[in-house]
């Protein structure tokens, strides 16, 4: 892994858009996370299957079954530098968060995230649920579109403040949605825009931003697409991961030598943090950008609030702080001062000597818990050719 400066780029949260504005096709379609889902729509997991059929429904496509098997076309977020986490598809309304780097001109995308509740990227449905999706366009959209035209929120000084405070920025980013929300509250509150919305509408703005320990989340799986563009477009002498996820099928990745291909491996089970009653979906998301980035289980050992949850055993001696307790590597944070640097910017061989947060999800939906998987799976991979 390489060395990020903070000021190497300077990614800001600059708006939100709809997936269709960034995703020039014609509908139906839908994004999905990890490498392509070469799988008919039935062999899906229930999971997977039921918010599909929900979002084709929202989408007001065909309910006919058959028609929408020879109609809906697939692709990968990361084909379009969209990062969605979990079972996380992403319909055309689906509203997204825009980071952009001002020099550069590199933008990335994530959804907004759902909160600790019953969620489409845990696999769940309900007409709440779906209604939510529609407020988050009608209500939040206009509102967070104001007020990120006048705002200037700059990504690494929330991250460095996060780190500071115990988070991993993957399963814990409790400390970097508080201060990403302080940053939001005055200027929200004073807004005219903000101050004509119903009683109802102002207290579900709370629920999305300042009730969501998680709000700053996809902002940062949105800001990994921006360095995976940048370090495409260097060209640095590392053969650098410019894509990374699982589809509940397969765990894969792409490199910039390699645009095109997807190196696959059999997407694994996770290792929960504690029992789990119920049975849950091989790996998925692309949250995993999160850990190539540097974060997540790269510093588990900077989030001891997460320890028990996640079922991680520090180190006896302080010495050894620095080595994960599933694979041995030199974990790659480092903060100094200002400048932060931070270890992260992944090449193919790091993958197997890495050990990866995750959620665990049911097959049938719900959050079932915390979890890690290691990288040994990559010991035994193979080129793919079946996509580019």
């Amino acid at each position: 892994m390489r060395v990020i400066k903070s000021q190497d780029l300077s990614p800001r949260l600059v708006g939100v858009i709809q997936a269709k504005d960034v995703v020039s096709y014609e509908s139906p379609w839908l994004l999905h996370p990890g490498p392509p889902l070469s799988r008919a729509l039935d062999t899906l997991y229930p999971a997977q299957r039921k918010t599909l059929k929900a979002l084709a429904l929202w989408e007001h496509w065909s309910d006919d079954d058959k028609e929408l098997k020879q109609s809906l076309r697939l692709f990968p977020t990361q084909d379009f530098h969209i990062a969605a986490p979990l079972v996380g598809w992403v319909s055309p309304s689906m509203l997204l968060w825009v980071v952009e780097d001002p020099i550069t001109h590199f933008k990335g995308y994530a959804p907004i995230n759902e909160g600790t509740g019953p969620s489409l990227r845990m696999g769940e449905v309900s007409k709440a649920i779906l209604d939510r999706q529609e407020w988050l366009n009608q209500v939040f959209a206009p509102v967070m579109t104001e007020l990120l035209h006048v705002l200037d929120i700059q990504l690494w000084p929330i991250i460095q403040q996060a780190l500071y405070m115990g988070d991993e920025l993957h399963m814990r980013s409790v400390a970097a949605s508080f201060v990403f929300q302080n940053l939001l509250m005055r200027p929200l509150l004073t807004s005219g825009r903000f101050g004509a919305l119903s009683l109802t509408d102002q207290m579900m703005f709370f629920q999305v931003l300042w009730g969501n320990p998680l709000a700053f989340l996809n902002i940062v799986m949105a800001m990994s697409q921006i360095y995976f563009q940048y370090w495409a477009e260097q060209k640095f002498p590392a053969n650098m991961i410019t894509a990374i996820g699982a589809n509940g099928f397969a765990w894969g990745y792409r490199c910039h030598d390699d645009p095109a291909h997807w190196q696959l491996v059999p997407a694994p089970l996770a290792v929960p943090g504690r029992q789990v009653a119920r049975s849950f979906l091989p790996i998925i998301g692309d949250s995993f950008v999160c850990e190539v980035m540097g974060f997540g289980g790269q510093i588990i050992h900077n989030a001891p609030g997460l320890w028990q949850d996640i079922g991680y055993v520090p180190p006896l001696s302080p010495s050894e702080f620095g080595r994960s307790a599933l694979c041995a590597q030199n974990l790659p944070v480092v903060l100094a001062g200002e400048e932060m640097p931070l270890r992260g910017g992944a090449c193919p061989s790091d993958l197997p000597h890495m050990a990866f947060d995750t959620a665990c999800v049911g097959i049938e939906g719900g959050f079932l818990g915390a979890g890690r998987v290691d990288g040994s799976s990559w010991y035994r991979s193979k080129r793919d050719e079946c996509y580019g």
